[in-house]
């Protein structure tokens, strides 16, 4: 009996790689590019793109017929256009560049973190005739990675605050003590009494600042009633100096019952943040206003941060709650707003934004920041 591996009727015999056509094989490759769930991109030697998968569109924006005879600068934020000299200097050395991270520009101008791999490619004779590019997007996985780092540097700061405060509440509680025995001592004048009773003043308000240090950072994790009235004044007493600093006047106005289900410390982050954004925006002698109100409608309350500062230019504001997007060039770490929805979010609130400036008369940014009421859940005391 012949062999069934052998028989006329067996499996058809696989194609050789030497027996596939070189159009079939195009073609299949092309069908693999165009199926990819990365991007990837073909540019000649002098950078002009000349391919361009259907995955590079949904990262990019660009259609084909957009893009293709353009140059990849297209794709590069100007500050890193050095990148591509060097890029071109290795792959034309026959370099290949694995995951190389670094930052490309949306059509809409959004910046994408991207990892990059970089091949040369060539021609029959083994020359190199261009560079393909397969680019992935880990923009997310950088947004992961800068809030836990955020997270451990505000963790790390907090403990150091707390063990300068601690440690700086021993002496002021024997300068208050002395204090309290100069002032009614009765040797002194009505001048020197009232030098003395200034005194005590001062490092008691110096002393709170020490013991809302302390409680500033602890465990944020734990979520409790919380006070908006009362985490707000806290805030604003943390700011104080600095705001008189600057002659910078304020404005308050609190509801006295302001209740949400919320951690105590990310609170106290939002709207620190929220009130140097203001601050920092505001020139010598400028106003904040700040108010705890109810919503309009709903069981809310809101929290209104309000400044007459020079307003955020119309070309950031669609961006201002983007990661890493920041208006101070110098120090900005483009984090904060971020953070900051991301917490009121987590308790089914809102952060929102109006803003104008120039040439308008009137200038300024307001944020509102909405809660969850439990003023409802509170027992009535007439009963």
């Amino acid at each position: 009996m012949p062999s069934l591996l052998t028989s006329p009727g067996s499996l058809p015999e696989a194609k050789s790689p030497e027996r596939v056509h070189p159009i079939e094989a195009r073609l299949q490759l092309a069908a693999i590019i165009e199926s990819s769930d990365d991007a990837i991109i073909s540019k000649d030697l002098d950078g002009i793109i000349t391919s361009w998968n259907t995955a590079a569109t949904r990262l990019f924006g660009y259609l084909p017929d957009e893009i293709i005879g353009q140059s990849v600068l297209t794709l590069i934020p100007p500050e890193l256009h050095s990148e591509e000299p060097e890029i071109l200097r290795k792959v034309t050395s026959g370099e290949r560049i694995d995951h190389f991270e670094t930052r490309r520009r949306r059509k809409d101008g959004e910046l994408l973190h991207i990892s990059l791999t970089i091949s040369p490619i060539r021609d029959t004779d083994g020359r190199i005739i261009g560079i393909s590019k397969i680019a992935r997007d880990i923009t997310e996985r950088k947004l992961r990675e800068a809030a836990l780092f955020e997270s451990e540097r505000m963790a790390a700061i907090g403990r150091m605050a707390a063990s300068i405060a601690h440690e700086v509440n021993n002496p002021l509680e024997a300068i208050l003590n002395l204090g309290y025995l100069l002032e009614h001592n009765p040797s002194l004048n009505d001048e020197a009494r009232a030098y003395a009773r200034l005194l005590v003043n001062e490092v008691l308000r110096v002393s709170e600042i020490t013991r809302q240090t302390l409680s500033f950072y602890r465990d944020t994790s734990t979520i409790a009633e919380v006070d908006l009235s009362c985490i707000l004044k806290n805030a604003l007493n943390l700011q104080q100096p600095l705001m008189e600093q600057r002659s910078i006047l304020s404005s308050i106005e609190f509801q006295k019952c302001a209740p949400v289900w919320a951690s105590p410390g990310e609170l106290r982050q939002v709207f620190t943040n929220l009130l140097l954004n203001a601050i920092e925006a505001l020139p010598r002698g400028g106003r904040i206003r700040v108010a705890v109100t109810p919503a309009f409608h709903g069981n809310m309350v809101c929290v209104t941060i309000a400044d007459n500062g020079p307003g955020i230019p119309e070309n950031a504001r669609a961006r201002i709650f983007q990661a890493f997007f920041t208006t101070k060039v110098s120090k900005g770490t483009g984090l904060g707003l971020w953070i900051s929805q991301a917490i009121i979010r987590k308790y089914g609130g809102s952060i929102r934004m109006r803003t104008s400036s120039a040439p308008r008369r009137t200038t300024g940014t307001v944020f509102r920041v909405c809660l969850p009421s439990i003023c409802s859940r509170l027992p009535d005391p007439s009963l």
